[in-house]
């Protein structure tokens, strides 16, 4: 019989309290305005938004988990005004390229990400008591993206992955722009085959690629 760690119950509550507590709730998301559809693939202009972001050391499986249970923290009340911020969705997981690291992989480093309410703004926001959790303002971006249905493996983020990259290189007007990033919308207990999940990826106008 498999014993759950305490961090897991811990971090499995916490979760049924944010996605369960206000179930007729709808969970804020970024804003956004469709530029083009080609069949799967989508081109979003995402307006400015602040996210609250941190930096986890951990495998694939592991960085989510620790790194919502921070950023969680952070909403929960662990800043310096103790107040509460709503839940919003998704979660975001994307690989970090630290200097200084050549002994390790890209991909053992994730920023995990929640965005935060459209009503803040960074005068705002309070300040994290975590100092591993940190406010970014993100511009406005363009944004390839693929939506799925499906579980969490790894195995399946990076088929979706490659077929996202794919996509990306037969438009003859975007150009990629950065690394891959997973967006996960729905809590754990949500079936596999009920859960949307995107991968997406910063693009900018081709012209504007050649030009820099």
């Amino acid at each position: 019989m498999t014993t759950l760690s305490s961090r897991s119950i811990f971090l499995a509550a916490l979760i049924t309290g944010l996605f369960v507590a206000r179930p007729s709730v709808a969970l804020e998301q970024p804003a956004y305005q469709l530029v083009e559809e080609f069949g799967d693939l989508q081109i979003r202009r995402y307006e400015p938004m602040i996210v609250a972001r941190t930096l986890v050391d951990e495998d694939f499986d592991d960085a989510g988990n620790e790194g919502f249970r921070r950023l969680a923290g952070y909403i929960f009340g662990g800043n310096v005004d103790d107040q509460r911020i709503a839940m919003t969705a998704p979660v975001g997981l994307s690989p970090a390229e630290i200097s200084g690291r050549a002994e390790q992989s890209e991909a053992d480093v994730y920023w995990i990400t929640f965005s935060m309410p459209g009503k803040y703004d960074m005068d705002t926001l309070p300040v994290p008591d975590d100092s591993r959790v940190e406010l970014v303002a993100e511009p406005e971006r363009y944004v390839a993206v693929v939506r799925y249905k499906g579980g969490w493996a790894q195995s399946r983020y990076r088929t979706h992955e490659a077929r996202l990259l794919a996509l990306v290189d037969e438009l003859s007007g975007w150009a990629k722009k950065g690394e891959v990033s997973w967006a996960r919308y729905n809590p754990p207990f949500v079936p596999g085959f009920l859960k949307t999940n995107e991968v997406a990826i910063e693009v900018v106008p081709a012209h504007v690629a050649q030009s820099q």
